[in-house]
Order: structure tokens, then C-alpha cells, then sequence
């Protein structure tokens, strides 16, 4: 049975070698120097802090499954001024394990991130997926979010958005 939680300080270990072997797979490039952040710095970033999380999915204990919700911080040049920061979140880290994809355990990682972003009055959620990622841009817009820049480049990043309040 999956076990959907946020993650705990105890987790961090298992949560991080999930992620950085998710990313390692599926991404064609190395991976960023933020992105390592994110993993080394988990408890500060979503652990201990009121208005970020990072959740996980379990399986037997093992980790299968991963989103995380920050705030939107307007680092991305392209998309200057477009939102509102104090109610605007990020969606990132959501990966599942390729064992296990289509079974429904991305969905259920993403209920429970809409749940905590209506307790934290996000308005608006902001994510970015990639085209080469399996399943990624499929599964977002299957979710409602509408692409709202598609860069084309080299890294095919796909900038997305959803209003919190039009979800579930």
C-alpha cells in the first residue's frame, strides 16, 4: 500500500538518493548546482519552514515517489512581473520511480500538494517540466495546468500555470 506523507528529517537521506537517481536517469545533462541544493539543503528549504513541503510516496518503506512546493521566488527572466509572489508557489521535484508510473501514485502526490497550497492560500501555481521528461508535459496538462511559455531550446522547458482554486 502506498503511504503518502511529507517528508521528515529521517527521510532526508532516502528522499535525496531517490531524486538524484530519478534526475540522473531521466535528465540528458548534468545536473544544475540549484537542483543539488534542493537535495542538500532539504530540511531548510521544505522541512522547517512554514510555506514550503516536500512530500513523498512510500512503498514497503521504500521511497517511489516525490513533489515539492516552495514559493515562487520570480527568478525566471522570461516570466518577470507575471506573478504575484506572496500567493504564488513553485511545484517542483515531482517525480515517480519508473517502476511503478501509471499507477496513480504521481496523482495521489499531487492531491495531497493541492491540499497543502489551498491551507497555505497559494492562488497560483507555477511549474516548469521539460518535453524530454517521460510523461511530464502529459501528465500536467492532464492535470489543468495551461503552458504558458514553451522555450524550445536546448533544455525544451515548458513553463506551465494553474489557479490553486480551479483544482480538485
Amino acid at each position: 500500500m502506498i503511504n503518502i506523507r511529507e517528508v521528515r528529517t529521517e527521510d532526508i537521506n532516502a528522499v535525496s538518493t531517490f531524486i538524484l537517481a530519478t534526475m540522473q536517469e531521466v535528465y540528458p545533462f548534468p545536473l544544475s548546482k540549484a537542483s543539488r541544493n534542493d537535495l542538500d539543503d532539504m530540511e531548510k528549504l521544505f522541512i522547517n519552514r512554514h510555506d514550503a513541503t516536500i512530500m513523498a510516496a512510500f512503498l514497503n518503506d521504500k521511497v517511489v515517489g516525490t513533489i515539492a512546493v516552495r514559493p515562487y521566488d520570480g527568478r525566471i527572466v522570461s516570466l518577470k512581473d507575471r506573478y504575484l509572489l506572496a500567493t504564488t508557489c513553485e511545484i517542483i521535484k515531482c517525480y515517480v520511480d519508473h517502476q511503478v508510473r501509471q499507477q496513480g501514485i504521481g496523482s495521489l502526490l499531487f492531491e495531497r500538494t493541492v491540499d497543502y497550497c489551498k491551507q497555505k492560500n497559494y492562488k497560483t501555481m507555477y511549474l516548469h517540466t521539460h518535453r524530454f521528461l517521460p510523461g511530464g508535459l502529459t501528465f500536467w496538462r492532464k492535470k489543468g495546468f495551461q503552458i504558458i511559455l514553451d522555450e524550445q531550446g536546448s533544455f525544451q522547458t515548458v513553463h506551465m500555470e494553474q489557479e490553486v482554486n480551479q483544482l480538485l
